[in-house]
């Protein structure tokens, strides 16, 4: 007994953990899939949308950083963006550079009249939470003219995301939680803004829903330290290693 009671006080003054949106996310979705990529070293192949997602925000990165204008130089920045990875063909990769081009036209004709501000893009934050460390990067925060503040993140994806679930999306939820606590600043519109429907779609958290989150933040950091990786099944079919994995065909059993 009183082997356990030391066992349990030293975990308790471990050195804790950095984490992120991403690793809190593959844990939620399946633990398994979590040790997979980032105790075994796993990694999702390239493929044409990562490219293109990638392309994208690098794009919009370096035209908004050279406070550029014109659709051209934002094409040019897209030109120099380019992930060419992933596609199995000269055409299919020519559909992708297409599909990403009309994205940033559109995106180009509904943003010239911006009266925003953008004070912060590829924004790093590194938060503790007790003795964690929450790590992150925010596409964009926008400063309006009421001084008010909005955190722009892009999306790539074909999927439009449905209001609810915006509003109970974790990685606004974090990047609010961190614009408040390390930045200073505390937003009053979280946005999504999905490109390839050239349409935003914004939300809001209040203080307990931030204080929710950094609970959560906490639980999952302290789950992944107990190194808790049992699978989740629910998920093998659209997960990317599911000819890999071991467990998945336990789950099909």
């Amino acid at each position: 007994m009183f082997n356990k009671i030391l066992q349990k006080l030293s975990g308790l003054f471990k050195p804790g953990i950095e984490i992120s949106y991403s690793r809190i996310n593959t844990f939620r979705t399946c633990p398994w899939k979590y040790k997979l990529m980032y105790e075994d070293g796993l990694r999702i192949p390239p493929n044409p949308f990562i490219a293109l997602g990638l392309s994208i925000h690098r794009a919009l990165d370096d035209f908004h950083r050279r406070a550029a204008q014109s659709l051209d130089e934002l094409l040019e920045s897209y030109n120099r963006s380019w992930v060419n990875e992933g596609f199995i063909s000269p055409q299919q990769t020519q559909e992708f550079y297409e599909r990403g081009q009309g994205m940033l036209e559109n995106y180009w004709k509904s943003s010239a009249g911006r009266t925003s501000e953008i004070i912060y893009l590829e924004k790093e934050f590194r938060l503790p939470l007790g003795r964690h460390t929450l790590r992150g990067t925010i596409d964009r925060v926008d400063r309006h003219a009421d001084g008010t503040f909005e955190i722009i993140d892009y999306k790539t994806h074909l999927e439009l995301w449905k209001q609810e679930k915006v509003d109970s999306d974790l990685q606004l939820s974090i990047y609010a939680l961190a614009c408040k606590r390390v930045l200073g600043i505390t937003p009053t519109r979280l946005s999504y803004y999905f490109l390839s429907r050239n349409c935003k779609i914004s939300t809001l958290r209040t203080d307990r829903q931030l204080r929710d989150t950094a609970g959560l933040v906490v639980e999952t950091a302290d789950q992944l330290m107990r190194r808790e990786f049992a699978p989740n099944f629910s998920h093998c079919r659209k997960c990317d290693f599911k000819k890999s994995c071991r467990q998945f065909v336990k789950g099909e059993k």
